[in-house]
Parts: C-alpha cells; sequence; structure tokens
C-alpha cells in the first residue's frame, strides 16, 4: 500500500456566537476527597442562555481518568459523604465507570431554562458508583456585570496525526484537551468524502484508511 499522506485542516480559529454576555459569577475550585483545581464560571448572556464554563485552567483526574464523576449546582455546601444529591441540579457526568481521560481544559454546559445566574451557590463534583464521594467543589462569588460580545476560541483542538505519512492506513488523531460533539470527515485530493464520524466524548480518535495517497482531515 502506498503511504498515506494527511492534511489537517483546521478551518476556524474564532467563533462568534453573536451573544452579549451580562452577567457572570465566578467560583474557584477546590480539592474534596481527590485533586481538583480551576476556574468556574456562571454566564448569562442578553437572550436569558445560561452557560456553566470551566476555564482553560481545569484540572482534576487520577492518573488522567475520571470515574463515574457528576457535576452538580447546589445550594448547600454539605459535603459529608455519602453526598446527598436529591435537591442539586445535575450538570453533566464527566466520567465512566471505567475511567475517561475527560480531566482538562476548557468547556461549557448549557444549563436548562429557567435557571437563575443567582439560584445556585455551589458547584460539586461526586463520585457516584464509588459511594457518592465528594470529588471536590467550589463556590459563586457575587454577580459582576459585563456588555462583552461573547466568543469561544476553538484553538484548544489542536489536532496532532500519527504517523504521517501512514504506511498501513492506520492513523490516530489525538485532540489538545479532549472534545465534546464533533465529526471527523476524511476528504481526497477530489474533496469526495470518504468517511465522516460523530465523536461524542473523546481525546483520541483511531481509524484506518483504506485509501492511499494525499487526504484532508
Amino acid at each position: 500500500m502506498r503511504p498515506i499522506f494527511i492534511i489537517a485542516v483546521v478551518l476556524l480559529t474564532q467563533l462568534t456566537y453573536g451573544q452579549t454576555l451580562k452577567e457572570t459569577r465566578t467560583a474557584s475550585l477546590v480539592d474534596g476527597d481527590y485533586s481538583l483545581e480551576g476556574t468556574v464560571y456562571l454566564e448569562l448572556f442578553d437572550d436569558n442562555s445560561l452557560n456553566l464554563r470551566f476555564g482553560s485552567d481545569y484540572l482534576t483526574g487520577i492518573n488522567g481518568n475520571v470515574y463515574d464523576v457528576h457535576v452538580y449546582l447546589s445550594t448547600t455546601n454539605n459535603y459529608q459523604s455519602p453526598i446527598d444529591t436529591s435537591n442539586m441540579l445535575l450538570v453533566s457526568n464527566i466520567g465512566t465507570i471505567s475511567g475517561l481521560d475527560y480531566s482538562s481544559g476548557a468547556r461549557t454546559f448549557n444549563l436548562p431554562s429557567g435557571v437563575g445566574i443567582n439560584d445556585y451557590q455551589y458547584i460539586v463534583f461526586v463520585c457516584i458508583r464509588y459511594g457518592r464521594l465528594h470529588w471536590g467543589n467550589g463556590t459563586f462569588g457575587e454577580v459582576t456585570l459585563s456588555t462583552s460580545e461573547y466568543t469561544e476560541d476553538t484553538n484548544t483542538l489542536a489536532p496532532e496525526i500519527f504517523p504521517n505519512p501512514s504506511k498501513d492506513g492506520r492513523v490516530e488523531v489525538t485532540f489538545k484537551t479532549p472534545q465534546q460533539n464533533i465529526r471527523i470527515e476524511v476528504f481526497n485530493i477530489s474533496g469526495q468524502l470518504l468517511s465522516s464520524e460523530h465523536i461524542l466524548w473523546n481525546k483520541k480518535y483511531r481509524t484506518e484508511l483504506k485509501t492511499s495517497g494525499t487526504l484532508f482531515f
């Protein structure tokens, strides 16, 4: 098989959503039973949508893994294990039972409509499967006002493709940080779509290409 040469194409370096950020609350993450650090933000926009955003300094995990850890917003700071989550707002599960490398970098979660920026005072990370343990937490400060246009830097994708060129068609794409809900498409030099795969949540993508020549990811 002739070598496959791969070109990774990054179409945009910055996305502008056309929203205006109105209000922000900030919390610094602290350790619980496990290591947790970074900054999180509650962000209210002019269309009344509310986001929970993890800053690029967000970091947690054990040997790069996060085991069945759920992220909640809470009105209380009782972190005695087993933590009662019945009155908390579940934002996301950031880990699987076997451990998922989703432990660092910026990411954004959309909160349900009707949730207000002042409804919750705390963010709590709870390891559900292994005893509802207190993984870590943060306390939100007062609301600050803003009128800035919201943009998101997409350079955090920073894909690395190895090996390139590939002699046997086996290729691994590694992102700088784990990515949520993206699609990887492969084209030949004539622009023909050869493959398309949806990735729900991962840092690495592996494939075996059947076509030789120069391909575009």
